[in-house]
């Protein structure tokens, strides 16, 4: 593991505390050869199952997925991973659950990352902490006060904030492709396909940090931590307060001047 990845991993246990595990992801291209022990979905479940599911999967369990062209059973994740061809899906008609209008159906379609057809060979997932290959990015989940820790952190050195953008489905979208693509952080509300299917708790969020800003990402939450300008657990301030009880209460004290 190399000592940039080691660092992250390290600083977001310090100072995200996330309940699950920080997941690598390696979008792994053909003749790319990874030897670290992994489960693939058909092969080691019997059947195929949706990218998001993985992701929870490799986040709970702690285990190594990867997904090759026959393990997804959600075949969106497929468009973005340029697993199949996406003529199909960019004429819009599995947004019509989504929209009425087929042009908007089709701008819709239109507007998600996806990788050229037949450029991945492979999704890998595994904990952050335990990755024996060099991903291309990291997905954290957490609820929103630990995500504003990330929040803070990915902006320190740049100010100009931390963007998301969600039509609050086809989430798998951004960190298959997107983040990739963009070079940047993000956040997410994951969409209504992980939470019926993946689980995904009401009260998660999920950021997504590709590998050119593990590194920044490290410092700021470094600083942030030393400014103590913002800190999870949240310190509530308020218990330093004196409390307004009611007065009643005052006479419990025969000392007490009326």
């Amino acid at each position: 593991m190399s000592e940039d990845i080691r660092a992250l991993s390290e600083a977001i246990a310090r100072n995200v505390r996330p309940g699950t595990f920080p997941v690598a992801v390696k979008l792994a291209r053909h003749g790319e050869e990874i030897t670290q022990r992994s489960k693939s979905p058909v092969s080691g479940f019997g059947h195929p199952i949706a990218v998001c599911q993985g992701l929870t999967i490799a986040r709970t369990f702690g285990w190594t997925l990867v997904f090759g062209r026959e393990d997804h059973a959600c075949l969106l994740a497929s468009v973005s991973a340029g697993h199949i061809e996406p003529d199909l899906f960019l004429q819009g008609e599995v947004a019509d659950l989504y929209q009425d209008d087929p042009e908007v159906a089709r701008r819709m379609e239109a507007g998600y990352p996806r990788h050229d057809a037949g450029s991945i060979d492979g999704i890998w997932l595994s904990p952050l902490d335990r990755c024996e290959f060099v991903p291309d990015l990291a997905v954290i989940y957490g609820n929103p006060a630990q995500i504003l820790v990330l929040i803070h952190a990915a902006n320190y050195g740049y100010g100009d904030g931390v963007r998301s953008a969600s039509t609050g489905r086809f989430g798998c979208a951004t960190w298959i492709a997107g983040a990739v693509q963009s070079g940047e952080c993000t956040y997410m509300v994951p969409c209504s396909g992980e939470r019926v299917f993946a689980g995904t708790q009401d009260q998660e969020m999920s950021f997504i940090v590709p590998r050119s800003k593990f590194k920044s990402l490290t410092e700021g939450l470094a600083v942030m931590r030393k400014k103590g300008t913002y800190r999870y657990p949240v310190p509530n301030m308020s218990l330093m307060s004196e409390p307004k009880l009611p007065p009643r209460y005052r006479h419990l004290d025969p000392g007490e001047k009326p």
